[in-house]
């Protein structure tokens, strides 16, 4: 007998429609699996045999086939243990259901018949819902994360004895389906550890993180050691507006993908510092089997790369296309994945090998060829795309023996908040949602309206010999500081300010590139 069943698997982080087909027939007793499937796929026959024993079933002495249709893409993970046992018993004559064309299964099995979490939960769900499906057996331990997918039940089954149950109707599905949907979650304000408030002094670096926050730019700190660049970085998710229910299930979806035991809605911008040992799958992505990396697990949030000059220079030139596109394609195999990441990026250094270059109270000990032999090691390329750079000054004295608290980071979030919503009301309809992504039309737009910014971009430009890509992001910076003082139009004084924020007023001029 022919039974059928719809499953998911994983591309990167889409999911497609995987049919698990059972045909039991007479001939010796054998269990076959076959659709190009991989290791843990041909385990879960021993898994499957002994979830249905010990559930109470009777696995069928015959000869069983599976066919994981389509059959040219491989399958790998443990997502079809409880289709096909459900596929065997139906095949079996052991259940009957007539909910089975509308629903589709996901989950893996124990020995003892419970089902356990499996990755992706989120990308299948949606899937489903695109499918036009009515109902979605899911683990009961990561049932949470999907439930905010619309046009799709979440049923939450626990075993495969109750997921039985409620397909033959011993019990009632309305019981079973997952209805934990916080409709208050764009009200929520989360609360961090580390606030703005604990940082003495360094108010030009505050204020660069402000700007940079609020239109989404990248920004590099440069500074001796210890003068804070590092707690500065650490503390800028905590003035990141919270994630919307959109980008909440974005994230999700990235992590559903990474780690099984995603039980809710990650709610929380991410904020990812990899050390500078990491591996370049670590840092991008890749493997066998694509799986995000840093870059991708910082979507929607922070990439902190401390410590950037030391950073294997073929890394950092990989960060070139995730930046400008925001989403980081990976080939394998004839096959590819394609992962978002659409992230802030913040990174520190150092400004040379010892590290007071350029310091007031401690003497540099690097020769000028050496500085630039420190600044080469560094990638022209993403240098250019960082729209920001600040130096990160020595602390004095004077202000680290102040008691008084500094603005909060609530403060600085609430101003933030009201220039991003300038923002996305200037871009309604548009497909850019903060001014570091706007393009060239728009830059053109602002230089015919204005004839002060024209000449007065122009003889920057002239002075700093600015690339192309160095003009467009001094006149975003600056359109980012007028939305921060709500302002209609952009000032001389909005861009004089991106300028120094883009070259800079001290010995490291000669040294980077503009």
């Amino acid at each position: 007998m022919l039974f059928k069943l719809d499953s998911f698997t994983l591309i990167g982080i889409d999911a497609i429609k995987v049919s698990v087909e059972v045909h039991i027939s007479r001939g010796l007793p054998d269990f076959i699996i076959v659709g190009l499937p991989g290791k843990a796929v041909n385990e879960s026959r021993q898994r499957v045999r002994s979830a249905i024993i010990n559930s109470g079933f009777d696995f069928p002495v015959k000869k069983i086939i599976v066919n994981l249709s389509p059959a040219d893409i491989k399958k790998d993970g443990s997502y079809y243990d409880l289709p096909i046992a459900l596929s065997i018993l139906a095949a079996s004559d052991q259940i009957r259901c007539g909910i089975f064309k509308e629903s589709c299964f996901i989950g893996e099995l124990s020995l003892d018949g419970s089902i356990n979490p499996v990755k992706g939960l989120i990308s299948m769900a949606e899937k489903a819902s695109s499918m036009g499906k009515k109902f979605f057996f899911v683990p009961y331990g990561i049932a949470n994360q999907a439930s905010f997918i619309s046009g799709v039940s979440i049923v939450a089954c626990k075993s495969l004895v109750e997921t039985v149950k409620v397909l033959t109707g011993g019990e009632k599905i309305e019981k079973f389906i997952c209805k934990d949907k916080d409709k208050n979650i764009t009200n929520r304000n989360h609360q961090y550890n580390l606030d703005f408030k604990d940082v003495k002094g360094q108010l030009k670096a505050k204020r660069a993180l402000e700007i940079a926050v609020s239109g989404r730019h990248n920004i590099m700190l440069i500074g001796p050691p210890g003068s804070g660049k590092t707690m500065l970085a650490q503390r800028t998710v905590s003035i990141m507006p919270d994630l919307n229910l959109e980008e909440c299930i974005e994230v999700t979806k990235i992590y559903s993908l990474y780690k099984k035991y995603v039980n809710h809605l990650i709610q929380e911008r991410p904020f990812r510092n990899p050390h500078h040992t990491i591996s370049r799958v670590g840092l991008v992505g890749g493997g066998i089997n694509p799986i995000p990396g840093e870059i991708s697990m910082a979507h929607r949030g922070l990439l902190f790369l401390d410590e950037f000059s030391q950073f294997p220079k073929n890394f950092i030139e990989d960060l070139r296309q995730p930046l400008e596109n925001k989403k980081v394609v990976i080939t394998r195999n004839h096959l590819s994945c394609s992962f978002p990441c659409n992230f802030m990026l913040i990174v520190a250094t150092n400004p040379c090998y010892c590290g007071y270059f350029g310091d007031e109270s401690r003497k540099c000990i690097c020769s000028l060829r050496e500085v630039r032999k420190f600044w080469k090691k560094m990638s022209g390329p993403i240098i250019d795309r960082i729209d920001m750079r600040v130096t990160v000054a020595r602390l004095k004295e004077s202000s680290f023996i102040k008691t008084e608290c500094g603005e909060s980071s609530n403060q600085i979030k609430n101003r933030i908040k009201k220039c991003i919503r300038m923002q996305n009301e200037r871009f309604k309809g548009k497909s850019v949602s903060y001014n570091s992504e706007i393009g060239i039309n728009i830059i053109n737009k602002w230089l015919k309206n204005n004839k002060n910014i024209r000449d007065l971009i122009y003889t920057i430009s002239r002075k700093y010999n600015l690339t192309a890509r160095g003009m467009v992001s001094i006149l975003k910076v600056s359109r980012t500081i007028a939305d921060l003082e709500e302002s209609e139009n952009i000032k001389d004084c909005h861009i004089i300010e991106a300028v120094h924020y883009r070259v800079g007023s001290n010995n490291l001029d000669n040294s980077i590139c503009i």
